[in-house]
């Protein structure tokens, strides 16, 4: 039977001894620091999606096809008591006015209807007079 030696492979010197050492160990860290950042880049850009521009302000024009001359246009809401305010009421107005206005109406076309109810609940209808 063969008798073994005391020391160990690993310690003789030889061709695997070169892989060990600080600077082995300094390269695998920043290997894993680079692929970390460069991880977390690419997670981060999956995430969260690229800024898109402010709208256009100006109002658009619709179609032809979709608003068809014969058709009348309203745009109505109801507000339950304590939903609103006088001033939040006069801002819903405006708003369905403009909202007219960027259909193509004139202001002497816009009809607007605003009912109270005994409640406290208010209906605002705002119209565009085709005729």
């Amino acid at each position: 039977m063969a008798r073994r030696s005391s020391t160990k492979a690993a310690n003789l010197p030889g061709p695997g001894s070169k892989r060990r050492g600080p600077g082995r160990a300094i390269w695998l860290i920043a290997a894993g620091l680079v692929a970390g950042i460069a991880g977390g880049i690419f997670g981060f850009r999956m995430l969260v999606p690229p800024g898109e521009p402010e709208p256009d302000k100006t109002p658009q024009r619709q179609p032809a096809e979709i608003l068809v001359p014969e058709e009348p246009v309203e745009i109505s809401t109801r507000m339950r008591p304590g939903e609103w305010t006088e001033e939040s009421l006069l801002e819903h107005v405006e708003d369905y006015k403009q909202q007219i206005r960027d259909m193509g109406a004139r202001e002497s076309q816009i009809v607007v209807n605003v009912e109270r109810t005994e409640a406290g609940a208010a209906r605002v209808v705002v119209s565009w007079d085709r005729s």
